[in-house]
């Protein structure tokens, strides 16, 4: 389940949520909250994965990052994105490892103010 709605996720890419971009937008933030949810295994919220509520914005933030990636993945399938004033766009090759480092204090321990 994500943690972040498909309307977050249109803002991030700075696109209009249709009936058309629905489903890809769900399932890029579906794709990425399973990530979140493995990394998490070993953290404050394991032995089931249970999340607080309100999510903490952590959580939430890192599900539209990476699903901002994964919305974009296609256009980068080759390994970049071509651009004639620039030159090669290399996608990022480390995948959800990026996003480790801002999930990290809650697999430390618990960030203030989250029981």
């Amino acid at each position: 389940m994500a943690y972040a709605t498909v309307d977050d996720l249109a803002d991030a890419l700075d696109i209009r949520v249709t009936d058309e971009n629905t489903t890809v937008l769900q399932s890029c933030l579906d794709a990425a909250a399973a990530e979140v949810d493995q990394f998490l295994e070993d953290s404050i919220y394991a032995a089931p994965l249970i999340m607080p509520t309100p999510v903490p914005a952590l959580v939430v933030r890192t599900n539209v990052n990476r699903a901002v990636e994964w919305w974009k993945a296609p256009a980068t399938y080759n390994g970049g994105v071509g651009i004639v004033d620039t030159g090669t766009l290399v996608a990022p090759k480390s995948g959800f490892e990026r996003h480790w480092a801002a999930l990290m204090p809650l697999r430390i321990g618990a960030p203030s103010g989250i029981a």
